[in-house]
């Protein structure tokens, strides 16, 4: 198969992370870049190295993706001009690792408009761009291993990481005779600031050596299937163990399963 190269793409959630090796490994390639997170001054400090080291254009917009006008704003200023976009990386998200009912309920919603609402906005404005320019062009959804099996105290999380994959395969397979086409990403536990913001502690520097892979490697992994038009990635030759297993139980024995291995990794901090 051979390997279309985008010329510009869009990572949300670039400041840190998967969508910041994401952007690293795209502007290794050559690919113009814009950067969307709500830390404006990493997002500069990133552009600026990139600029330098690779000599890509690379822009930097300031948003908060759980405000709904958001998304429309930044489809409008990404393509203003006649500028085309051939590939969206959906990487944006967070988790609060709390019993439902004893978390905050406002930031459970902007969760929710968070990792899939703006999701679902932007797929359907820059893939509507992306079909009526013509041009080979992907979409990249970041959901989560636990899209296959959900597990308590990520309640939320689990239920938005389920809709993105779901809504990626269809997605993917309405798109399947067009220049676009639909990947998911599901990794597992990845050194990121993720768990320090869902208030989450790794139990031990073994489960955070062994449980966490590195965002560098979930990147190229994720950009490679992408390219090949997979619809789903799994990295990691045991995330793809636990979501396969996963659906061979009951889910009530899969959920306390799911807890079993989040409890052996992390605790609530």
């Amino acid at each position: 198969m051979v390997m279309t190269k985008p010329n510009r793409a869009v990572v949300t959630g670039a400041s840190s992370g998967i969508g910041e090796s994401l952007a690293r490994e795209l502007a290794e390639q050559k690919v113009s870049l814009v950067l969307v997170a709500r830390r404006l001054d990493r997002l500069e400090k990133l552009a600026s190295e990139l600029k330098t080291k690779h000599g890509i254009q690379v822009d930097c917009f300031q948003s908060d993706l759980t405000d709904p006008n958001a998304m429309r704003i930044l489809f409008e200023r990404c393509t203003e001009g006649g500028k085309s976009v051939d590939f969206l990386i959906n990487n944006a998200g967070v988790g609060f690792y709390k019993n439902f009912l004893e978390g905050d309920l406002r930031k459970q919603m902007d969760l929710i408009q968070l990792n899939l609402s703006s999701l679902l906005e932007g797929t359907h404005l820059f893939g509507n761009h992306m079909r009526a320019h013509g041009r080979p062009s992907y979409i990249l959804n970041v959901a989560s291993v636990v899209a296959y099996q959900g597990t308590p105290k990520f309640a939320v999380y689990s239920a938005s990481k389920f809709a993105v994959r779901i809504f990626s395969r269809i997605i993917g397979a309405e798109l399947a005779n067009t220049n676009v086409s639909v990947t998911c990403l599901c990794p597992g536990g990845t050194r990121t600031e993720f768990i320090e913001h869902a208030g989450q502690t790794p139990t031990s520097t073994f489960s955070e050596k062994y449980w966490f892979m590195d965002s560098v490697k979930v990147a190229r992994i994720g950009l490679a299937g992408t390219y090949a038009k997979k619809p789903v990635v799994i990295p990691g030759l045991l995330n793809k163990i636990v979501c396969f297993l996963v659906r061979l139980v009951p889910e009530s024995v899969g959920l306390r399963l799911g807890k079993m291995s989040m409890d052996s990794a992390v605790r609530e901090s």
